[in-house]
């Protein structure tokens, strides 16, 4: 006559189980295609483009050194992006003479 394995055998047997499951997720090296990026601080300004009545937010990324100008559209309801400029391109080229 056999003998069944005891409740508790089957539960320790099912925890070492999960245990080496979670140790070869938490082990294992992190995809190739997860960029390693740091975390981007925003700060965002209201204002109105000059010489119209039409208000604008400007969005910009504290990490990457770029900003976003951004203006609602109620028609639509939506928000409508009206320009994007690399303020580290802008600011390598502060010595070059402008044409306008």
């Amino acid at each position: 006559m056999k003998r069944r394995p005891s409740t508790m055998r089957i539960l320790l047997a099912a925890n070492i189980a999960a245990l080496g499951a979670l140790a070869v997720v938490e082990l294992s090296a992190p995809a190739l295609a997860q960029a390693v990026r740091a975390r981007s601080t925003y700060t965002a300004a209201a204002g109105r483009i000059a010489g119209t009545e039409t208000h604008v937010v400007y969005v910009v990324d504290e990490t990457t050194q770029e900003v976003l100008a951004v203006q609602w559209d109620p028609q639509v309801k939506q928000l409508k992006g009206l320009g994007f400029r690399s303020l580290a391109v802008d600011a390598a080229d502060v010595g070059r003479p402008r044409s306008n």
